[in-house]
């Protein structure tokens, strides 16, 4: 299974309740497709950087990020979902950049060391 996140932009006066009914449409064709609903942030309403197609009057749009695991062919058909979905203007479906583990801090050491050349003041 592969991690996944999108991004859905809504027009903000679809108002909470309808946006919300339409995110847990979303979350429950992800879970039919075999995905894992990992996180949904609902990011609320914020002011576009540029003009949508779809809704060229929207100056701002009201933003969830949903983070999901799933088989790699589930995303095509929730592309294919949110393409006809008209309460949804935009959507950004992209895989997720898994961070590793956390790994052991690097111990800082001076360049002399690197070359093994001894540290200080030659005597």
């Amino acid at each position: 299974m592969n991690q996944y996140e999108l991004i859905l932009l809504f027009d903000p006066s679809l108002g909470e309740e309808k946006t919300g009914l339409v995110v847990t449409k979303v979350e429950e064709k992800i879970k039919a497709l075999g995905g894992e609903i990992e996180k949904t942030d609902k990011w609320g309403v914020r002011k576009l950087a540029s003009m949508v197609s779809r809704a060229k009057s929207l100056t701002q749009g009201y933003y969830v990020l949903i983070r999901f695991k799933s088989a790699p062919a589930a995303p095509a058909e929730l592309r294919a979902y949110l393409k006809v979905n008209e309460s949804v203007i935009r959507s950004f479906l992209s895989r997720a950049i898994v961070e590793p583990a956390a790994a052991v801090p690097a111990e800082a050491v001076s360049v002399g060391e690197i070359k093994g050349e001894p540290i200080g003041k030659p005597e």
